[in-house]
């Protein structure tokens, strides 16, 4: 499923207490922000304006080892988060490396973004 389809959007300024959401914008992102494949099937989509989600659905975060023009999140925010590799210029061709796997508690997707699609 696509990112844009996802709710994706680049996050930039991460901290240990937040982060910005910056749309479209690779330059200066940290990571990017989506809505989970495994749990969007099937559901429903709200949103207002040009904000669509899909509703029920929990966002994932994937931060940058090698950010483009700026540093990566530091070690404190979110440590237990990794860092991934990431190429490309916008959310239609964003690849990352290696595979994304949510641990824990939760659906457990086990997945990739390659060229602004996130799948299993």
């Amino acid at each position: 499923m696509r990112l844009r389809e996802l709710d994706g959007q680049f996050v930039g300024h991460v901290t240990a207490t937040g982060m910005r959401r910056q749309g479209d914008t690779v330059a200066g992102a940290q990571g990017v922000l989506f809505q989970c494949p495994k749990c969007a099937i099937g559901r429903a989509r709200g949103g207002r304006g040009q904000h669509r989600y899909i509703i029920g659905a929990h966002y994932i975060l994937v931060l940058f080892g090698n950010p483009s023009g700026v540093a990566p999140a530091p070690a404190d925010a979110y440590p237990k988060i990794a860092r991934w590799q990431m190429s490309g210029v916008n959310l239609d061709d964003l690849t990352t490396t290696p595979s994304i796997l949510l641990p824990g508690p939760g659906c457990g997707w086990h997945g990739y973004i390659t060229k602004g699609d996130a799948h299993e």
